[in-house]
């Protein structure tokens, strides 16, 4: 059983329902970290509101496939109007087990690098992590300027398969999601890990028209909300003396 564990919601700033839904989950449940999207349009919003919650890790939710870059120029992942290609318009290798994109790797670099700048701008700090909507920092040719960021700003990284280790390796437990949303499947993930410490990522939310139109993954968020501050889970954690941490306490190397 974990001894520690990270409790992540991704998607901080998509919409104002979402943000708020997030802060919920964490001053009234088990939610430890999140990740803010610099592109959308509730991210300041996001940030301003998290500085009043100083327990809440917040970390940076790269963007490459929903919204407009925040840097103009690109063409290798933007369609004719600008807009970041969309997930679905890439090809998927099974062989590798990953996306695979012709982004360009310096154009892409100069875009995450201003979505970080942009996060530090307006927190005030650093990010405690880097992980990415639909996991593209991960895509096998985009995980060099993944690392290259990752080092250059001293920040843990998201992994589901441990690709580079400047910092301790957590693993990414992505199964709380879709049809698993139930408490007793959250406590397994707890009950049943050999690791020490791992991250459970998460997509909690109240339902506004924004993420309605956005994301097929918008009715969910309300179940997750429920069951991250339910009395079972908050007891299980509290009954198992599992300690809920954030990136900020994962060692460097």
């Amino acid at each position: 059983m974990i001894k520690r564990v990270i409790i992540n919601s991704d998607d901080f700033g998509i919409t104002e329902g979402v943000t708020i839904g997030t802060i919920h989950s964490h001053v009234d449940g088990v939610l430890t970290s999140t990740t803010c999207m610099m592109n959308m349009p509730f991210a300041a919003f996001a940030l301003d509101l998290a500085k009043d919650y100083p327990d809440l890790g917040v970390g940076i939710h790269l963007v490459f496939t929903m919204g407009r870059p925040l840097v103009d120029g690109a063409k290798s992942f933007t369609d004719a109007d600008g807009n970041f290609r969309k997930l679905d318009t890439y090809r998927i290798d099974e062989q590798l087990r990953s996306v695979v994109t012709d982004a360009d790797p310096e154009e892409l670099y100069i875009e995450w690098k201003a979505q970080i700048e942009k996060f530090i701008a307006i927190a005030g700090k650093k990010p405690t992590h880097i992980d990415s909507h639909h996991h593209s920092h991960t895509f096998v040719n985009h995980r060099e300027v993944s690392i290259r960021l990752a080092k250059e700003y001293d920040l843990p990284l998201r992994q589901d398969d441990q690709f580079v280790d400047h910092y301790e390796y957590v693993r990414m437990d992505g199964t709380f999601y879709g049809d698993a949303l139930t408490t007793e499947s959250l406590i397994d993930i707890m009950k049943n890990s050999d690791e020490e410490t791992i991250e459970i990522m998460c997509h909690p939310g109240y339902l506004d028209q924004r993420i309605l139109d956005l994301s097929k993954y918008a009715l969910a968020r309300a179940k997750e909300m429920e069951i991250l501050r339910s009395n079972e889970v908050k007891q299980f954690v509290k009954d198992h003396n599992i300690e809920l941490i954030t990136f900020a306490e994962v060692k460097s190397k």
